[in-house]
């Protein structure tokens, strides 16, 4: 006899999603993953500008947890990623202190977005898919996106891969108690300044955690292995002074960070683009590592479920997925 195969609908196909679907996949289930953007990764992204490319969202991660050296490893197998051996320092009032970690450094090769990709491979993912309702009829899920109305087939279990504040407006009003938990939280914004540079810049480092200017991060992103020669820079501001810069609009902030970057380098970028990252970093740690109300079938997880790095997040999709691996 022929077992039909559970149907989960994943929302969301950053490294949370997709290391849940991965999971999920592999144990027999159908699963079908959702994501408004072009492409995969979330904040594991990278932007290109004609010769010049960049990483604006996560810069590096770590792994201390055996399960995540073990996928990092397979990363790393598979030349999607490497170890980053570039000088990271404190930087205060132009002096450069050594800032060694205890992990190694990872970055994607030969962008950020390298290791979802690699993940997403044999995944069903459908970009440009913006959800913005959800359905609930005969214990099944239907999803309505923006670009495609309702769409067709529906789903036995639900996964929101996604902010906590996207996500709570989805299914808020199914579930009191994923409600509550998306409301636990709050996320800080990031403004992020990619800077050009006809040549390179004249400083000591490749990376640097800012202590004395709007910017609290500056990296050289051209010194990450497999990366172009052309020099290019990103400055992501604190999320202190994000936050009291959220509202404004791209016109008003590119001159301030223009600015402050010249101030902290020297030097005026040649080119230039920034980016407003709404939902960048938790204001404290989450010890949940994800979510699930099994009377309606949804689960969550992201970085905001665990912590906001690219092991919080890959992390929490898995340890969704083996939780539903059992009830179902």
């Amino acid at each position: 006899m022929t077992t039909i195969k559970k149907r989960v609908a994943i929302i969301g196909a950053g490294i949370a999603g997709l290391s849940c679907a991965q999971e999920l996949q592999a144990h027999g289930f159908a699963v079908t993953l959702f994501d408004k953007s072009k492409g995969v990764g979330g904040r594991m992204s990278h932007r290109y500008f004609g010769d010049w490319e960049a990483d604006h969202g996560a810069q590096y991660f770590t792994a201390r947890d055996p399960l995540f050296q073990r996928e990092v490893a397979q990363w790393v197998q598979a030349e999607v990623a490497k170890p980053w051996s570039g000088r990271i320092v404190s930087f205060n009032h132009g002096n450069a202190i050594d800032k060694p970690s205890d992990a190694t450094r990872y970055v994607g090769i030969p962008a950020m977005t390298s290791p979802a990709k690699h993940l997403a491979q044999n995944l069903n993912v459908l970009t440009q898919h913006t959800v913005v309702d959800l359905h609930r009829i005969n214990d099944l899920w239907k999803i309505t996106t923006k670009e495609h109305g309702q769409l067709a087939g529906a789903f036995e279990y639900l996964v929101l891969a996604i902010p906590s504040v996207q996500a709570e407006r989805l299914i808020g009003q199914y579930s009191a108690s994923l409600k509550a938990i998306c409301q636990e939280v709050v996320m800080l914004p990031c403004w992020t300044l990619l800077a050009f540079l006809k040549e390179p810049l004249n400083l000591s480092f490749d990376g640097a955690f800012v202590e004395d200017s709007l910017f609290s991060w500056l990296a050289r992103d051209n010194s990450k292995p497999d990366r172009p020669i052309y020099e290019a820079w990103v400055a992501q501001a604190s999320h202190a002074w994000s936050s009291e810069h959220v509202d404004r609009t791209q016109f008003e902030i590119e001159p301030i960070l223009i600015k402050a970057f010249q101030e902290l380098t020297g030097v005026e970028p040649d080119l230039h683009q920034s980016h407003l990252w709404r939902y960048a970093k938790l204001e404290e740690a989450n010890k949940r590592e994800f979510a699930l109300d099994p009377s309606i079938a949804v689960g969550l997880c992201g970085d905001w479920l665990k912590n906001s790095t690219v092991e919080g997040a890959w992390l929490s999709g898995y340890r969704l997925a083996e939780q539903l691996k059992q009830i179902l």
